[in-house]
């Protein structure tokens, strides 16, 4: 247990608050607020939050200039209780890890322990993600750390390269299916589309920013990050985006088997049952490869099923 698992909830109910602020014309004091506190919470899970967050928050102000114009006064009132909800907490915490540990942050001192130096900006561009195999690499290991976590067992990671073949390049393909099917020729309201396009965003800031973080350091000896492995694929630092990661990826889906059905129109219920279907196979796929792969704990005493 660690905090990991309390940025999924926390970026959940900021998700769900940005999709309220979509649909509404008039946003309310009592959005605005637990908006504001669903922002601190996401960003005091942990950092690495951040780059979600920026999304949201560009969705709402983009949404709030749209709503000032009409009604102003319940805009500034939303947008008062979403400064002042969200800027306390974080302004504290900000404060205090400043006169603690000298930067707003808290990371100088992490760095510094673990031997990471910031290379300069023009040194970045040397770095292998931005070669066709190193940043395959970098998608794969990501990916693959995302689906299945890093559960290690006697110093052994937990890993099945088939599994992590089908997840690195499912998602790829079936994520890619969801930007294409934003258009309009699969008739999605104004505001499904606006909702995935979020997800797909959110998604991608988040790999992004684990990527600027991969060409910014010399890793020294760091074992994990490594310069010879030198990527941030830690599943984990992702996990605030697993929500928005499922919506885009069920949409792909849904997507790339209306393409595969399209000829059969006279069926429609094909249309509904074959992605169930694939999303079905893949779960299945999932659990049984998990419970493959990690079948040494099983016979361990510590476990009240062990053999």
């Amino acid at each position: 247990m660690n905090n990991d698992v309390l940025s999924p909830p926390c970026f959940g109910v900021l998700l769900l608050c940005v999709l309220q602020w979509l649909r509404t014309d008039a946003p309310s004091l009592l959005l605005g607020a637990i908006t504001g506190v669903a922002i601190a919470s996401t960003y005091l899970t942990k950092l690495s939050n951040l780059p979600l967050i920026v999304v949201a928050v560009a969705v709402i102000v983009a949404r709030l200039i749209a709503i000032i114009r009409r009604t102003p006064r319940a805009g500034v009132i939303a947008l008062a209780a979403l400064l002042l909800c969200a800027a306390v907490p974080i302004g504290s915490w900000i404060v205090w890890l400043k006169l603690q540990f000298g930067d707003v942050t808290g990371s100088t001192a992490k760095i510094a322990f673990l031997d990471w130096t910031r290379k300069p900006f023009i040194e970045w561009w040397q770095h292998p993600i931005f070669k066709p195999h190193g940043l395959w690499v970098f998608w794969s290991d990501l990916v693959a750390s995302f689906w299945r976590g890093e559960v290690e067992w006697h110093g052994r990671r937990f890993d099945w390269q088939i599994a992590d073949r089908l997840y690195a390049v499912s998602s790829l393909v079936f994520i890619a299916a969801a930007v294409l099917g934003l258009g309009k020729q699969f008739a999605l309201s104004t505001f499904q589309r606006r909702a995935i396009a979020v997800a797909i965003l959110t998604v991608a800031a988040g790999v992004a920013f684990l990527g600027v973080l991969s060409v910014q350091f010399d890793f020294g000896s760091c074992v994990n990050p490594s310069r010879s492995h030198p990527y941030f694929t830690s599943g984990r630092l992702l996990s605030g985006a697993i929500i928005p990661f499922a919506v885009s990826y069920v949409y792909g889906i849904s997507c790339l088997c209306c393409l595969a059905t399209s000829r059969f129109r006279q069926t429609r219920w094909i249309d509904t049952a074959l992605p169930l279907v694939v999303l079905g196979a893949i779960i299945l796929f999932s659990q049984v490869s998990e419970i493959f792969i990690s079948h040494p704990v099983f016979a361990s005493e510590h476990n009240w099923f062990h053999r």
